[in-house]
């Protein structure tokens, strides 16, 4: 079985189109009800055509950004995984994710020359600049820092990762892409700080990415990363993806019970992976502190805010372990 026969297999397993959208499958999803002769709702013709209008908009705002920044401009995830798929379009790219030398020069730089904060309230994380937007495109952009990862990964330093940059496969003169080996750490390190096998998307995107490259040269990356065991649990479930299998049985009962089948993640689910994917730190003596960690960024009050406030918060979100993430989400 090769890896999209295995992602239609995957597909065919699901209940609801709900499931295969928290798993950011919908476009996947269209082509394959399509070919099947089933109806395609709504939702999914309208991620069709996002899709499409995005994969229009990447070359056009990678050559407008050229053209305002001299500094080197790599692209991560999105178009550069995109490629990599039978029809770019298939994977859907919410915004373009851009790394550059100085992110805060290049941010002044861009809103200089025209570009609007996306939001009025987007905010600048540890690794990103506020997202901007041209006006009247679909596709906001990030400036990047740095990578997102777990605090115990070890992300090369930018000047570092530009030196091994690649030719983008977007084909935009002067625009690069990750070495192979760097963007599938970063794309496997980034799925994992939003809790380990959130998405089938990401391990689908480890997949291509990590497809007919040396595993012994990957895992030896993945080391002086200090990664290894993230990355050792993440090929593994990237495997089973491959072969139309499940997870592995013991990673599934621990913290990926949404992908036996796919379906979306209860809210206590979504709590337990995040907070147990520090059992992957670098080494065990790390395990406790990471863990530690990722418990003590989602119970600590937000910035200005009361503990009586974050309490009550607490209290809310429990109401709602069992139900779906979109359900608390929709209940704001």
């Amino acid at each position: 079985m090769s890896l999209w026969e295995a992602v239609d297999y995957l597909i065919d397993r699901a209940e609801e189109p709900g499931d295969l959208e928290a798993h950011g499958l919908q476009v996947l999803a269209a082509r394959r009800w399509r070919a099947t002769g089933r109806l395609v709702p709504p939702e999914f013709l309208a991620a069709e055509q996002m899709s499409a209008m995005v994969a229009l908009a990447i070359p056009v705002e990678l050559a407008r950004v050229r053209s305002i920044l001299a500094a080197p401009i790599v692209v991560l995830k999105g178009p550069e995984i995109a490629a990599r798929y039978p029809d770019s379009v298939l994977r859907p790219v919410g915004d373009l994710d851009l790394l550059v030398p100085d992110a805060d020069s290049a941010q002044r730089g861009l809103l200089a020359a025209g570009y609007e904060l996306n939001d009025a309230l987007e905010y600048r994380s540890l690794h990103h600049q506020p997202a901007l937007r041209w006006p009247g495109s679909p596709l906001p952009i990030e400036l990047h820092c740095t990578l997102n990862a777990p605090a115990w990964v070890a992300v090369p330093p930018v000047s570092n990762l530009i030196t091994a940059a690649v030719k983008s496969a977007t084909g935009i003169a002067g625009i690069l892409a990750l070495s192979p080996q760097d963007h599938a750490l970063a794309v496997s390190a980034h799925a994992w700080k939003h809790g380990p096998f959130s998405r089938f998307l990401d391990l689908l995107d480890v997949a291509v990415l990590s497809e007919g490259m040396d595993r012994a040269s990957l895992a030896a990356h993945a080391q002086r990363w200090h990664m290894h065991r993230l990355w050792s649990a993440t090929i593994a479930a990237t495997d089973a993806l491959s072969s139309g299998q499940s997870v592995p049985w013991w990673t599934r009962q621990v913290w990926a019970r949404h992908l036996g089948a796919p379906r979306e993640r209860t809210v206590s689910e979504a709590y337990l992976m995040r907070w147990l994917s520090g059992c992957w730190a670098s080494s065990l003596s790390e395990v406790p502190g990471a863990v530690g960690w990722f418990i003590w960024r989602d119970v600590r009050p937000r910035e200005g805010e009361h503990w009586l406030t974050k309490l009550a918060r607490i209290v809310d979100t429990s109401r709602y372990a069992l139900r779906p993430l979109s359900a608390r989400r929709d209940h704001g």
